[in-house]
């Protein structure tokens, strides 16, 4: 299993590949914010910071978001888009907490 730590509520969990960063953050409580669910109103935007080879490649609605944002990073990420991708590493989450 992958490890998902989400770095604002100082959450570490161990999460099977397929798992949406959505469901992490539903599952253990974390502060993450939701709306749409769609990916198509970027609340649950993230910053990965580290693990970003562990997730599911950009989808076109992440790219069409981020290209609305203006964000040209490369290290964020829709949570209720994104998912883990392997049974292996760590990935580490920053967003934006809102409880």
């Amino acid at each position: 299993m992958a490890t998902v730590i989400l770095r604002n509520d100082n959450i570490k969990v161990n999460v099977p590949a397929g798992m949406s960063l959505r469901q992490v953050a539903l599952k253990t409580g974390a502060s993450m914010e939701f709306g749409c669910l769609r990916g198509e109103c970027t609340l649950c935007v993230a910053t990965v910071d580290t693990g970003m080879e562990y997730l599911s490649a950009l989808n076109s609605k992440e790219i069409t978001a981020f290209e609305l944002l203006g964000n040209k990073s490369g290290s964020i990420r829709l949570m209720c888009q994104c998912k883990v991708e392997k049974d292996e590493g760590e990935i580490v989450i920053s967003y934006l907490a809102t409880c």
